[in-house]
């Protein structure tokens, strides 16, 4: 051995301050670009289901959730179902055998409630943009038994394959924020009501409506598109705490011709 060279065991070298710093930074930066990454996710997906991103991805998020659509809502479902018989009656009302189409219909909520109302002797269509929804209302009506027949369609919303003035009453509830362009699906349903007839809808409340910015109205904003539609006599009754409110209207009846 060389004089004046000693063995010594290798001891670690502590990497500088700097790069430690340095290593932190770009992992919070990684940890804050994953949770907003899921975040956006989350709103994309559970908040605005596919909305924004159009027509195919709200396809596709329906369709894979078709089967468990109905047992996912099953809590409180049974509450918000028993509000509307009262309203559906009221728009309904001294109309013998009235024409009645459904919007969004999803897996046939408001047909099978109408089919279940003994007064009940009209005519019922239901238009959903998912066949996988419509597949699941057609096995619940046919596990129920319900008549009178219903017109099960798939199309869209702001394309309503339907005349002018051919409905005594529409209904669109859970759906109205989540189509592409909700004016003018309000548009098509003003069209499609025959003058006198009823509207039902539902929103969401004015706080929850700012988390869909371009697709949610807010009260007043609201009332002013269907006014603009000539939809008059507008009550907002609360629904789902929390989650969606009732809009009842009326197409504005024709004005009777002036005497001369």
């Amino acid at each position: 051995m060389p004089i004046g060279v000693s063995l010594s065991p290798c001891l670690p070298v502590s990497p500088p301050r700097a790069i430690i710093l340095a290593m932190r930074k770009r992992a919070l930066w990684w940890l804050g670009g994953a949770l907003g990454g899921a975040a956006l996710l989350y709103w994309q997906v559970i908040v605005a289901e596919g909305a924004y991103l159009g027509p195919w991805a709200v396809r596709i998020v329906y369709g894979l959730g078709a089967r468990h659509y109905d047992s996912v809502r099953a809590e409180g479902q049974f509450a918000a179902d028993s509000a509307l018989p009262p309203l559906l009656a009221a728009g309904l009302a001294g109309v013998a055998r009235p024409s009645v189409l459904d919007v969004a219909t999803g897996t046939g909520r408001v047909p099978l409630i109408l089919c279940a109302e003994p007064q009940f002797a009209g005519s019922l269509a239901a238009i959903d943009l998912t066949p996988h929804m419509l597949a699941q209302a057609r096995r619940k009506q046919l596990a129920t038994g319900s008549s009178p027949p219903i017109g099960w369609l798939v199309g869209k919303a702001g394309a309503l394959p339907w005349p002018d003035a051919c409905f005594d009453m529409v209904i669109c509830l859970e759906a109205l924020e989540y189509f592409p362009r909700p004016g003018c699906a309000l548009a098509e349903m003003a069209r499609v009501l025959r003058p006198g007839a009823a509207l039902l809808i539902s929103t969401w409340p004015d706080g929850w409506a700012r988390l869909l910015p371009g697709r949610a109205f807010s009260a007043a904003a609201l009332q002013r598109e269907l006014s603009a539609l000539g939809c008059i006599d507008l009550v907002v009754y609360p629904w789902q705490h929390g989650n969606y409110n009732l809009v009842a209207a009326r197409k504005a009846p024709l004005s009777p011709n002036p005497v001369n």
